[in-house]
């Protein structure tokens, strides 16, 4: 499964419509939409390492330095 599967899963969202949705999300309620979705994949194990580290793969050229560094963290986090 890759992200956008995921995504669209768990949200019944097109990734286009959920990234409208969630950038009206102040941080705080972003993050937490985020550990919290990420957590219910987790346990399903829909949500793995592999599709993270994939995720990222994709993203990280159209990211900033600083955008790319905050990603890095909360993959690790995501991992935990």
């Amino acid at each position: 499964m890759n992200i956008n599967d995921f995504i669209r899963k768990k949200s019944n969202l097109s990734p286009e419509e959920a990234i409208k949705k969630y950038a009206a999300m102040d941080e705080e309620s972003l993050m937490a939409e985020l550990f919290r979705t990420a957590a219910e994949g987790r346990a399903s194990g829909e949500l793995t390492d592999e599709v993270i580290d994939n995720f990222y793969s994709t993203v990280a050229p159209m990211l900033s330095p600083e955008q790319s560094e905050r990603m890095r963290e909360l993959i690790l986090e995501l991992k935990k």
